[in-house]
């Protein structure tokens, strides 16, 4: 398990920063920089192994809530009692849990403080994410939108290079 604390500031010149172990102890610990990120307005990402890309990309979570979710998630039924996408009969290695029963997590709410299940949604689907740069290389994107070499089991839900695209890139660029 890593040490390391990565913050994202949207309105930073620095977008993400990493603090280490040393630099944490010279910061006074964490919670020290726990109360200098939330009077500064930033967000801890906490990355993780399983969490992202190799930890190479920062997907924030409050764009997860605001944005993904209701604008694509939501939209495309891909958890609906019909999607295909709902853990409780995928038959695909993207399964959402069912958050029904749960209230969204706040936008500024830190990814440990979200509900498990809201959790698991947020890790599955980072790991669809196979680019930091470029949202057409994707499988979230790319497989519903008839891009890629595997077939979305739905098929082509929305034609390449519309508003899902630039969702996606948007999140990939840390979110307006």
């Amino acid at each position: 398990m890593t040490t390391n604390v990565v913050v994202a500031c949207p309105r930073a010149r620095r977008r993400v920063v990493v603090y280490d172990a040393v630099v944490l102890r010279t910061l006074g610990g964490r919670r020290s920089l726990y109360a200098l990120v939330a009077a500064t307005g930033c967000e801890i990402v906490s990355p993780g192994p399983d969490v992202g890309v190799a930890n190479r990309c920062v997907l924030t979570g409050s764009f997860y809530v605001e944005r993904i979710v209701p604008e694509y998630i939501d939209r495309h039924g891909c958890a609906d009692e019909s999607g295909c996408h709902r853990a409780a009969d995928a038959n695909s290695i993207f399964r959402l849990q069912d958050v029904s029963d749960s209230l969204p997590p706040l936008p500024t709410d830190p990814l440990s403080a979200w509900p498990a299940q809201w959790q698991e949604n947020f890790r599955v689907t980072t790991a669809q994410i196979s680019d930091c740069d470029l949202a057409e290389l994707a499988p979230l994107y790319a497989e519903p939108a008839g891009g890629s070499t595997l077939k979305h089991g739905g098929g082509d839900l929305f034609k390449p290079d519309g508003e899902e695209l630039d969702l996606i890139q948007s999140w990939l660029d840390g979110g307006p």
